[in-house]
């Protein structure tokens, strides 16, 4: 499995994820659909404001014993990532 990349923008905030959230993407080794918990969430600068002053904040997941970022797995794989907030609970 390749290695995760190491952020160029460091991180500025982090924090525990809720149980129950999810991220949806596909197995690096197959290809295949896959789920894995969200372990927390992270802050990192990004230029994507109007004035190239705002936030972005990411899940941190793990996949195949990796620990990877939407924008880390994305860049390395190739896959969308998308997040699952948790399931309503049944009436």
């Amino acid at each position: 499995m390749p290695e995760v990349p190491q952020s160029t923008q460091p991180a500025t905030g982090i924090a525990g994820a809720a149980p129950g959230w999810t991220v949806a993407t596909r197995d690096p080794r197959n290809g295949d659909p896959i789920t894995a918990p969200i372990a927390a969430w992270i802050l990192t600068p990004s230029a994507a404001g109007p004035l190239g002053d705002s936030d972005l904040v990411q899940p941190v997941f793990v996949v195949d014993g990796g620990v990877w970022t939407t924008a880390e797995y994305n860049e390395v794989f190739g896959y969308g990532v998308t997040v699952n907030p948790p399931a309503e609970p049944a009436p």
